[in-house]
């Protein structure tokens, strides 16, 4: 009988700390037994349709259910989303939290099976990816606050939860962590 091993690694980390570029190192290498999952796999929003909060729980859920078996290494996990919510709620009291966090709770027993490897730079650099200064990610600051809510929820949610400094000079180094 054969069964059917899942195991499943989250890269988690603000934008431009290099998750993309590890991720693309990994790929290079071919390895057996190990699938990689990007951040956007769902055609809506890769397409710019229907990109709503909807559809970003949506990209979660086919993301973690994409493979059956092997090392799953995914670029941004559910952790992520409800991360980018919390930090949403904090700048705008208007903001619904109630859909994150529902949807997050169906994830709680694959994060307790999971490893969760967060990249950091220490605030070394940011990139600021959209001009939305009310965006989670539209300032050093709002990133800043981000962060320090997913670290706190990886180390929350998953007590496999490696927070690695990172500067895109130890990639060698770093892959073996995600895959090992």
């Amino acid at each position: 009988m054969i069964v059917n091993m899942k195991k499943i690694i989250f890269l988690e980390g603000l934008p431009g700390v290099g998750k993309t570029t590890l991720i693309n190192e990994i790929r290079k290498k071919k390895l057996s037994n190990i699938y990689i999952v990007d951040e956007i796999i769902n055609e809506n929003i890769l397409n710019n349709i229907k990109v709503n909060e909807q559809e970003f729980l949506l990209n979660d859920f086919m993301k973690v259910n994409k493979y059956n078996d092997g090392i799953i290494i995914i670029d941004r996990g559910p952790i992520s989303t409800l991360s980018y919510s919390e930090t949403k709620k904090i700048m705008d009291i208007n903001f619904d939290l109630s859909n994150s966090i529902n949807e997050f709770q169906k994830y709680i027993n694959i994060y307790k099976d999971s490893k969760i490897v967060y990249l950091t730079n220490k605030g070394k650099s940011y990139s600021i990816t959209v001009s939305n200064t009310n965006s989670p990610y539209g300032t050093i600051e709002n990133q800043k606050l981000l962060e320090e809510i997913s670290i706190y929820n990886s180390k929350k949610y998953c007590e496999n939860t490696i927070v690695l400094e990172y500067f895109k000079n130890d990639m060698e180094a770093v892959i073996n962590e995600i895959i090992n």
